[in-house]
């Protein structure tokens, strides 16, 4: 029951920030400009016919439109909202959870009753993960009901979304907990966890780029170097990457004739699918998934021995 009590406190504690409404805002109004978004026998109506982009001349696959554009659409949202939207807004939401805790006269009225730290800890950490569940609940669930009766297009392997978006969190999270526990400081936990984030991205980029271009490293040395340091961080890129699979693994490009493209533009184009199809086919999620929850408990572990030997 304690443990409960403090899941519901972090969240609540969470919620009651304006960010909290101004992530379902965002929501809202995703799903609303999705809403005014249908798809025709000829093409793309946008604004209820305000506008309308005809894509008779290069649409070849055979497929719905609807279905076939719907996929393409819901991969950029997807990759976006977990790309780096709504991974920023909720980070900043999350900001204050250990700091405020650990507030003088805040941890006096906790610590004072008989609680374990390390429950009190994991209590505030779940606490976290709930805000994002619920807040990534409405986003998907939203938008899973706008294509379903607006495009007639019920992908239930969108809902994968949800997982994974909490699962994305969580890796980014562990580095908020741990900074947020060691500064006392919302803002510097936040911009430290950002850092974090950036390097990872770097480190992740020079990776997929190893793969990308393997003509520049010829003995392979600096593609064995990038994929090693690779392993000992959390994979944030692999995880839209992993929802495109589960999403059926076409993007917008898959969908589109290179046949009706300028000359020009057709051997880029090919070499940019191949590219991307590279770097699909070298995310394998178990590992990917597995290798990073395991940074992620010795992030948590770390935090949570300092939470503990900590003098309030």
């Amino acid at each position: 029951m304690q443990a409960w009590a403090i899941i519901v406190d972090s969240f609540r504690d969470a919620k009651e920030r304006k960010i909290f409404w101004i992530m379902i805002g965002i929501s809202g109004i995703i799903a609303a400009a999705m809403f005014c978004i249908s798809f025709t026998d000829h093409g793309i109506d946008i604004m209820f016919g305000s506008w309308t982009f005809d894509t008779s001349d290069w649409q070849t696959d055979g497929q719905p439109l609807a279905s076939t554009f719907g996929a393409g659409i819901v991969q950029q949202i997807s990759d976006n909202y977990l790309g780096w939207l709504g991974m920023i807004v909720a980070l900043v939401a999350t900001a204050s959870i250990f700091p405020s805790l650990m507030e003088p006269g805040n941890i006096d009225i906790v610590a004072s009753k008989p609680i374990d730290r390390r429950v009190l800890f994991m209590g505030r950490y779940v606490g976290a993960m709930v805000f994002m569940l619920v807040q990534a609940a409405i986003f998907v669930g939203l938008t899973f009901v706008v294509m379903g009766v607006r495009w007639g297009y019920w992908a239930w392997a969108y809902l994968w979304v949800l997982p994974l978006t909490v699962l994305l969190f969580s890796y980014l999270f562990a580095f908020s907990a741990l900074f947020g526990v060691w500064t006392r400081r919302a803002m510097t936990s936040l911009m430290m966890t950002m850092v974090a984030w950036f390097f990872i991205f770097l480190i992740q980029t020079l990776n997929s780029l190893m793969l990308m271009e393997p003509e520049f490293d010829t003995d392979g040395r600096w593609r064995r170097t990038a994929a090693a340091v690779h392993w000992v961080v959390p994979k944030t890129q692999d995880i839209p990457i992993i929802a495109g699979k589960l999403l059926g693994g076409d993007s917008i490009g898959d969908v589109i004739a290179a046949e009706n493209l300028p000359r020009d533009a057709r051997r880029d184009f090919h070499e940019a699918m191949a590219a991307e199809r590279a770097i699909k086919a070298s995310v394998k999620p178990l590992a990917s998934i597995g290798s990073s929850l395991a940074i992620e408990a010795a992030l948590i572990l770390l935090a949570m021995w300092r939470f503990n030997r900590r003098d309030f």
